[in-house]
């Protein structure tokens, strides 16, 4: 069954806002074996969207379409779709009477007409329930170009998208709808690898499998995806590349790196505390993001100023006279400190240049000194990371983790 997808809305085009519907909706998908074949985003005028539809039927005999199914005159995608299937639309009772109560919630005297507009449904269509909107999620089935075709509508705005995908239930219907034939997927994130070094590892393996091989590169390594039909080989081709991977892998179906690290501290009943400098924080916001840190993460430190090194960390002075606060020296001093001030078992620490400014021809911007500890067993990584202030400080950020999560994957560090 071949879904594809279309979002409506001009301010999607503009860059008024993000399109995470299609984020959480690929995201589901895809969990669920039918990742979509194609997604067009159109802006709110009746032409694009047919242009849109169009071309999405010459792959796909399900499209899901988001947004435009609101009051205003901009809402145009119920109208344009009936009007495109040559369906009819009609008014619903409990819809109707849903309308008028959220307007009198609100508003005083007589519900207007044109609130009617989220009251309608396709004729011997189906709706789903929006218990986060007004508007309802929609369903209809009709033959185009003498194939049946499966039409959802949704509302743009994302908490009733997902409302109605969950709560709904409209993600269960397209699921219970689906056929047999499902292009079955799973990956993992592998720490601290490139992507063409993954690509070059991977490919020699899988060579005539009949499956599909994607990759993202990401801070701290590569997301790795394999699809296929065939479940049993697409597992054994996962197990065989995990394999290969070792410690760098994590597990199927995870590509969180923070919340396997927080997962494997909680396992081992290790604490974790956080010594920041150029991060300013990332590190920290990036492991208390992970349900269950607080079992594990202890605090964090950012100290920016040589004096708070000193003061808060007890990084020794003539460490950041000798060798400036930028160097390995401080980075260990530093994650040491964490370990002592914040009572942890295992820390990370982070020190740099994140720029613009701030470089010299020794230390140039991107210079950042990492430090990882696991009971008084320490690391120390010098990084040259390029990019801007934001994405030179987040790297860092992830590779302070990706280096703890290889040292607690350290022989020496197994038995903890």
């Amino acid at each position: 069954m071949p879904i594809a997808v279309i979002c409506t809305g001009t301010e999607l085009l503009k860059g008024g806002c993000c399109n995470t519907n299609l984020q959480l909706l690929g995201t589901e998908l895809t969990k669920n074996a039918l990742p979509p074949v194609m997604e067009f985003t159109a802006g709110d005028h009746p032409d694009e969207l047919v242009f849109a539809i169009s071309c999405a039927l010459k792959i796909a005999d399900t499209l899901i379409i988001s947004g435009g199914l609101g009051p205003t005159s901009d809402d145009i995608t119920l109208e344009t779709v009936s009007r495109f299937f040559a369906v009819n639309t009609l008014i619903v009772p409990e819809l109707k009477q849903k309308v008028e109560t959220r307007w009198a919630q609100r508003h005083t005297g007589h519900c207007p007409k044109f609130q009617y507009k989220q009251a309608m449904t396709v004729e011997n269509g189906t709706y789903f329930d929006n218990p986060a909107g007004i508007a309802s999620g929609l369903y209809f089935k009709t033959e185009y170009d003498r194939l049946m075709r499966h039409i959802y509508l949704l509302p743009g705005p994302p908490a009733e998208f997902a409302a109605v995908l969950h709560e709904g239930n409209m993600l269960a219907h397209i699921i219970s709808s689906s056929g047999d034939s499902k292009l079955h997927t799973s990956g993992f994130l592998i720490c601290g690898t490139g992507e063409s070094f993954v690509a070059k590892t991977v490919e020699p393996l899988l060579a005539g499998l009949p499956l599909e091989i994607a990759y993202t590169a990401v801070p701290g390594g590569t997301k790795l995806f394999l699809s296929g039909y065939d479940r049993a080989l697409l597992d054994a081709s996962i197990n065989t590349l995990q394999e290969k991977f070792g410690k760098n892998a994590l597990i199927p179906g995870c590509f969180d790196l923070p919340g396997a690290l927080i997962a494997k501290l909680r396992e081992r009943n290790l604490t974790i505390g956080c010594a920041e400098s150029c991060t300013g924080g990332l590190t920290a916001d990036l492991l208390v993001s992970c349900p269950g840190a607080s079992e594990v993460f202890m605090g964090g430190i950012v100290s920016y100023a040589n004096s708070v090194k000193e003061s808060a960390l007890d990084v020794p002075g003539e460490v950041l006279e000798r060798h400036g606060a930028v160097s390995s020296e401080c980075a260990a001093a530093m994650v040491l400190g964490a370990c002592k001030k914040l009572s942890c078992r295992c820390a990370v620490s982070t020190t740099g240049i994140a720029g613009p400014g701030g470089g010299t021809p020794e230390k140039p911007v991107g210079l950042v000194y990492i430090a990882a500890a696991v009971d008084g067993l320490t690391a120390v990584k010098e990084l040259h990371l390029r990019g801007n202030r934001r994405m030179i400080r987040e790297r860092a950020a992830i590779a302070a983790l990706t280096l703890l999560w290889e040292l607690l994957e350290a022989p020496e560090n197994n038995a903890c």
